[in-house]
């Protein structure tokens, strides 16, 4: 079963340069269903702050549904995001550590991979069950794993 962003859709159309040459860059989107022992969360195109917040509620309101606390999240053609406090990444790691979620992330790009490596770090320091991965097959296998 795959639940998909329906203010975004499930496809993404890339449009042709503006008058000014630009190139406009296509909305984010996500979809979210559940796998055999994980729940799998991507997210696309993701390039704001507000698109991050969205995509983060609805992995926890996916979770919840499906009681699933292993979560694959995969961000895919996104712009990586450092500064991570000012969407309340703290709100998001008390809420994985209370409810003890075992949290894979991947990225398509070296610059999310990092990024993704930064999280990871102070995700361990709060206590949290997170992995940077760099291949998604490594992120489900260390999902699956019994030991934290």
């Amino acid at each position: 079963m795959k639940l998909e962003d329906p203010a975004y859709g499930a496809k993404a159309s890339i449009s042709p340069r503006s008058k000014s040459g630009e190139v406009p860059r296509a909305a984010a989107w996500h979809r979210i269903g559940a796998e055999p022992g994980y729940l799998r969360a991507e997210l696309f195109n993701r390039h704001t702050i507000e698109e991050t917040k969205t995509f983060l509620e609805a992995v926890i309101a996916a979770a919840l549904e499906y009681r699933c606390p292993q979560v694959l999240i995969s961000v895919r053609n996104s712009k990586p995001i450092f500064t991570v406090e000012r969407y309340g990444f703290s709100r998001y790691l008390d809420l994985a550590f209370e409810s003890k979620y075992k949290i894979a992330l991947v990225g398509d790009s070296l610059e999310l991979r990092i990024a993704h490596q930064y999280i990871a770090t102070m995700a361990r320091m709060r206590g949290v069950n997170l992995r940077a991965c760099a291949h998604e097959q490594a992120a489900i296998d260390w999902l699956k794993t019994a030991d934290a």
